[in-house]
C-alpha cells in the first residue's frame, strides 16, 4: 500500500488541477455572460442591472439605445434634423471599412467618435457610463444579429 501513495498523490493533484481548469473556465463563462446580460439590459432599458439609469453628455433624445436603434439592432429610426439611426448588427459593423471593434464600439458610445475617427450627429448621445457598462453594451451589441 505504502508503494501506491505517492501515485495516488499524484493522481489526486492532477484531479484538483483539472477541477480547478474547470472551474476558472465556467467563472470565465459566467462573466462573459454576466457582462452580455448586463449590456443588453443597458441597451434595452437605458439602465444597468442594477437599474441605474445610465446618462450622456447632453440629455439624449431617447432613454436607451433601442430606443433609437431598435431592440434588434436594425437602426433606421428617423431622427430630428434629418438623421437615422445606424444599423448595429454585427453585419452592418463588418461591412463598413475599417470593421467595428469593441474597443471602436465603446468609443463611439462615449465619445462619438465612429471607426474611422469621424464625430457621429450629435443627435447620437455621449454616454456617460462605468468602464464596465460600457465594455458590457458593446460586447452586447457585438452579439446583435
Amino acid at each position: 500500500m505504502q508503494k501506491f501513495v505517492p501515485l495516488l498523490l499524484a493522481l489526486a493533484a492532477l484531479n484538483a488541477c483539472a477541477n480547478n481548469s474547470a472551474s476558472t473556465q465556467r467563472a470565465a463563462t459566467a462573466a462573459k455572460v454576466s457582462a452580455v446580460a448586463n449590456g443588453r439590459i443597458i441597451f434595452l432599458t437605458g439602465k444597468d442591472s442594477q437599474g441605474f439609469r445610465i446618462n450622456a453628455q447632453r440629455p439624449p433624445l431617447r432613454t436607451s439605445c433601442a430606443a433609437c436603434h431598435g431592440a434588434d439592432g436594425a437602426g433606421g429610426v428617423h431622427l430630428p434634423g434629418g438623421a437615422v439611426s445606424a444599423d448595429l448588427r454585427r453585419k452592418a459593423l463588418a461591412a463598413v471599412k475599417p470593421a467595428y471593434t469593441l474597443l471602436s464600439l465603446e468609443r463611439a458610445i462615449s465619445t462619438g467618435v465612429d471607426n474611422q475617427g469621424k464625430t457621429l450627429n450629435p443627435v447620437m448621445p455621449r454616454w456617460k457610463m462605468t468602464p464596465r457598462d460600457l465594455h458590457d453594451v458593446a460586447e452586447f451589441v457585438q452579439t446583435l444579429h
